[in-house]
């Protein structure tokens, strides 16, 4: 293998605010562990001072320093590839290559210059970064490419219209993550993707993503779904599996720069309607959250001119 990827997402069930889903690749040797690789600078199981978490994002975004340890994670990752920071959240969607112009259709992504990082140190996070780069070298690794693909309201309620499935919708922009790595990825390597939902049959759906390979089914069981597929004179195995995140590194990666791009999606939103609506408190948009949220709006809504359409889910 020359290659480990893995894909992630998060916010498949709030019912405001973005799904987005993350692809990260690293390149290197066959049976490189990039967890024990990096752990001098990275941990795992837990929280440990002067390192990033690289872990489930719902780990790494626990407690009330949960946000700062994930912003940390990610634009450390960041820099590492890139060598530098995004100075606003507008600048980060930009450079994860997100369409601004719908976006900007809600109100509340009109104002994007709100400064990066929000809570992370800026002088740890590119230290952070410059030590994994020189870790990595040394054991002939490297970051070669990240995705994020954010899917904001009004594009998954387009989906759901077109599809009548949110099963399908999902994986519209799951599949495009994954497409979008293997284009970029060179030779034979390993895709480790985290279960979409309870979906366990992925076959029709990879052979229409890649309509010119050769698609051969190694398992599809409850916990693990395996295909390895053939184009040209590559070869890469897809692996489907309930906690993805827990089995690779860039999984779990991925897992960290979904929920990441999600939450600063999340906060312009609220930070929007906190100087619209005295008073009201910020939501994260899950469901119960999310209606006692829309609750409060309730009598506010004729006055801001919501467009319901664009800031609720349908599904």
């Amino acid at each position: 293998m020359q290659w480990l990827a893995g894909v992630d997402e998060a916010g498949l069930g709030p019912i405001l605010g973005p799904l987005v889903i993350a692809g990260i690749a690293f390149t290197g040797e066959a049976g490189s562990d990039p967890w024990t690789i990096l752990q001098s600078h990275v941990s795992r199981l837990r929280h440990e001072k002067g390192k990033v978490r690289v872990a489930d994002s719902k780990k790494v975004h626990s407690g009330v320093h949960g946000l700062r340890r994930l912003e940390e994670t990610s634009l450390t990752f960041w820099a590492v590839l890139h060598g530098e920071l995004p100075a606003t959240v507008e600048q980060w969607l930009k450079q994860i290559g997100c369409d601004l112009d719908p976006l900007r259709r809600c109100p509340w992504y009109q104002q994007l210059d709100i400064r990066l990082p929000l809570f992370a140190d800026a002088g740890f996070v590119l230290l952070q970064a410059e030590l994994i780069r020189r870790t990595m070298a040394r054991h002939g690794m490297a970051l070669s490419k990240i995705v994020v693909r954010p899917v904001d309201v009004e594009e998954w309620n387009g989906l759901i219209a077109q599809t009548n499935n949110k099963s399908r919708a999902h994986f519209h922009a799951y599949g495009e993550v994954i497409s979008r790595l293997l284009d970029a990825l060179p030779g034979n390597g390993h895709l480790v993707a985290d279960r979409c939902g309870g979906r366990m049959h992925y076959g029709t759906e990879l052979r229409r993503l890649r309509p010119g390979a050769r698609i051969e089914i190694l398992r599809e069981e409850p916990a693990i779904s395996s295909y390895r597929l053939h184009q040209a004179e590559r070869e890469a195995l897809l692996t489907f599996a309930e906690k993805g995140e827990d089995r690779a590194f860039p999984t779990a990666l991925a897992s960290c720069f979904a929920k990441y791009t999600r939450e600063l999606m999340i906060h312009v939103l609220n930070e929007w309607f906190a100087h619209k609506v005295t008073g009201i408190l910020p939501t994260a948009g899950y469901f119960v959250d999310g209606h006692r949220f829309l609750n409060d709006l309730a009598p506010h809504w004729d006055a801001l001119a919501l467009p319901r359409e664009l800031l609720v889910r349908v599904r």
